[in-house]
Parts: structure tokens; sequence; C-alpha cells
């Protein structure tokens, strides 16, 4: 359910191209013709077009850059008084590097930059495309897909030279009208299959072992769950909900009735309660969106009130917990999952007010992982496999961390019989890059290199 605030956050992405360290002045008088682009019969996809890179000998091993500590405001500066320059930007698989481009014949720029920014990660990239003619085009894009659809997004990849175009669903219409409009320039389609969309319609009333008893808009709180199973905890779940109609009869003998507060974004309010699903002993709804989302869904909360009742004959026999999908609630909001310790497959059984509460249990760790992004001096949790030794930390930033000391005796007795555990990281930049791992009390320095990680055997 909670993926219903991500979905498509295309729109997100390229609305940060968009605004990339690259909208600074193009020089358009001094650019000479540019080189004769390569000519397409159709529209690509997004994912043909791959970031610009310069020549691999241009590229050294340092300095290798692990957070946001490139002058790129004094390389853009100076880029931007220079013929044919286009925009720059961050080279993240390329040790951070900057990347300049031009337009024109880049022979002695490369040689340009490296005296004006000596010892600097920086590089000379040529491209085919000018930034004007790429904001051009997404003027005509934009022009295009709004008299075609509601929800849709667009923005200039920079880092590929591309306009992107996102729709809530890519249909055949658009594709067909964008094909005859733009066959052969550099943009591209992004959107959801149609075959993928849930058709708008209907609220079920019931399903297999469940009827819907009350479904209201704007009534209760979000990432909420409770029960009822007599006359008397069912009023009191009424009030807890803040509901205004009157209570349904419910047949206690046979069914407990369940409440989903469930969440939905304002932008994005198509909700519906699909199922209602036992499994194991957890008892979770299916909230799905239905019909054509918005590009994107803004992140407020806002409750809708889903109240069933469920038949005895599916419950666990035993104690089982209650959630508004399987995958448990999100960090921040335990009190989503109702714990109740009885077992109510039994007809007509009565959950003590002793034997239903809220989540109490420590929330799960959230350490960051090989592969994440840290902030400089921000230490944070994380999760180190210890399985084949810690010369590796892994990589964090996109660079990979190694250090040439030895395991200390207090992580191995921390390891236990794990292959991994928690430390403590912080990243320092300045004056040279490196990363404090801590455990208990002992630390160990790790440092970027650019060779691969082997893999663990």
């Amino acid at each position: 359910m909670r993926s219903m605030f991500t979905i498509l956050a295309f729109a997100l992405v390229v609305g940060a191209c968009a605004q990339s360290l690259g909208d600074g002045p193009v020089g358009l008088d001094e650019v000479p013709e540019l080189p004769s682009s390569t000519t397409w019969t159709t529209l690509r996809s997004c994912a043909e077009y791959e970031s610009v890179t310069a020549p691999a000998d241009a590229y050294r091993d340092e300095p290798i850059y692990v957070a946001n500590e490139m002058p790129v405001e004094e390389v853009q500066s100076w880029a931007s008084t220079q013929p044919g320059y286009e925009t720059v930007w961050i080279d993240r698989d390329h040790n951070g590097w900057i990347s300049v481009a031009f337009s024109m014949d880049i022979k002695g720029q490369q040689t340009a930059l490296e005296d004006a920014f000596p010892g600097v990660g920086v590089v000379a990239v040529q491209v085919d495309w000018s930034l004007e003619e790429l904001l051009n085009l997404q003027s005509r894009a934009n022009e295009a897909v709004g008299q075609l659809t509601d929800s849709w997004s667009t923005g200039v990849s920079q880092t590929r030279g591309v306009v992107e175009v996102g729709v809530s669903v890519l249909t055949d219409e658009i594709r067909t009208e964008f094909e005859s409009q733009f066959a052969g320039e550099r943009l591209c389609l992004v959107g959801a299959d149609p075959s993928t969309v849930f058709p708008a319609g209907p609220q079920p009333t019931e399903g297999d072992h469940w009827r819907l008893l009350v479904d209201e808009q704007q009534v209760g709180h979000p990432y909420r769950t409770g029960i009822a199973t007599d006359a008397e905890s069912l009023e009191a779940l009424w009030g807890t909900i803040g509901l205004d109609t009157p209570i349904p009869d419910v047949n206690f003998e046979s069914e407990i009735v369940v409440w989903f507060g469930a969440v939905y974004s304002g932008s994005c309010p198509d909700i519906q309660l699909d199922d209602v699903i036992v499994a194991g002993s957890t008892l979770h709804a299916d909230i799905i969106m239905v019909g054509p989302a918005p590009v994107a869904c803004t992140a407020d909360a806002n409750a809708r009130a889903y109240v069933v009742a469920v038949e005895r004959a599916v419950l666990p026999k035993g104690p089982f917990v209650i959630q508004l999908d399987v995958d448990g609630p999100p960090a921040g909001a335990p009190e989503e999952r109702t714990i109740v310790d009885a077992d109510l497959s039994i007809p007509g059984s009565v959950a003590d007010p002793g034997q239903v509460g809220f989540d109490t249990s420590p929330p799960e760790s959230h350490a960051v992982e090989s592969g994440d992004t840290i902030e400089p001096d921000y230490p944070v949790d994380y999760r180190l496999h210890t399985r084949c030794g810690i010369e590796w930390l892994g990589e964090l930033n996109d660079v990979n961390w190694r250090t040439d000391e030895s395991v200390p005796a207090e992580w191995q007795g921390l390891a236990g019989g794990n292959d991994s555990i928690t430390v403590s990281v912080l990243l320092t930049v300045s004056p040279t890059p490196f990363i404090a791992a801590t455990a208990g009390e002992s630390t160990i320095t790790y440092a970027p290199s650019t060779d691969p990680i082997p893999p663990c055997l």
C-alpha cells in the first residue's frame, strides 16, 4: 500500500535533472555548427540513452570524491566562458569527477581544464546536442503531452542528452502521437503499462470470508488497525474510529470485526479495499490504487476507514496480528499492528482487553548497507558483513572502502555466530577522505579504493 506514494517517482527524478548544475549560460553566439547527430526513425527507449563519458584515458585513479567536495561551481564558472560549453555534472561512476560537456570539437579543452584546475578530477566530454536544443524540444513535448493527458511531467537529462516525458499510463494513443511528432529526436517516453493498471470500479462489498461494513474517507486515523469481538467492544471501536454511522448487525458467534485505518495521498485518493487476507498468523488488508494515477503522489497521509466483518472459520487457531499490508508497519508507526493474544477461531469467543494491544516491540534496526549513501561528519549505523573478513567495508557513496588493519578481538566477539555486525561509520572528507568504523571501543579506518570488491567465496 505504501508503494502508492512512490508511483512513477520518475517525475521527481526528471524534475531534478531540469534544475541540475548545468543550467548556466550557454554562449550560443560563440558555438560553431554542431556535429551531425545520429538520426533515428522511431522513438528510442529511455534505457537506450547512456550517460556521456570522456575517453577512458582521460580519467585517473585519483582524486576520489566521496561526497560533494568537488569544486563544481568553480569549474562551471570557468567553463561557461568557453566556446561550445553546454553543461556540467558529477560522474559518480568515475570517482565523482566533474564532466564538462562541449558541443564543439573538444581538442585542447582537456588540457585547458587541467591547466585551470591542476589536481582536480575534471574531464571534457563531447556531445552532439546543445542545451538550447533540448530545452526547445522539452517545450514542444510539454505542449504535445498536455493535449493527451492531464497527468504528465517532462525533464531534461543533461547527463544523457535526452528529454524524458513521463505519463501515468503509456497508452497506444500517446505512443502513436509521439511517434508521429518526435520520431528521430532525442526524446523518450516513460509510463505504466496499461495492462498493469487496476480498472476503476465500485468498491467490493464482500469477498471470501469477509464483508464490508464501513468505507469512510477522512475518518479515523491513518496507519491504524483495531478489532471487536462482541457488541461492547464494537461500540468502543466505533468511538475510537470516530464513526457517526449506525452500528451494523454482526453475528459474533461466527464473525469478528476488524478496522483498517488505511492511508492515502491527497493527490492520489482513488484506493479501494480489494481483499482481506489471512496468511499464517497474520490478517491483513489488500488495498490497491485504481484507475490511472498521477505521475507522482504527494506524501501527505490521509485516513480512510475500512471496517469489515471476518468469518472466524479463517482465523488462526491462536494468537495473531492485524496489519494494513503483508509487510507490516513502517518505521515510526508500530501502532499500526494490532496484536491479538487469543484464539478467536472458537465460535463466540471474546478477547479480553488485556489480550488486545499495539505492537510495543523495539523497531527494527535501519542500519545502512553496502551500496547506500551517507553524509559526511554524521555517524550512522552500518551493517558490516564479516563472513569474508573485514578488509572490505563495502560500497558507500559509489566508492569501495578498504582497510589494511586486522580484526579487533572485540569485533570478533560482537560477531559471535553471525556473519555481520553493526558498526557506527563516520565519513570524513578533508583533507583526505576516510571512514572510521567503530564497534564497542574499537575503531578501524577505511580508505577509498579503485579496486573492485572481490567476490566472497
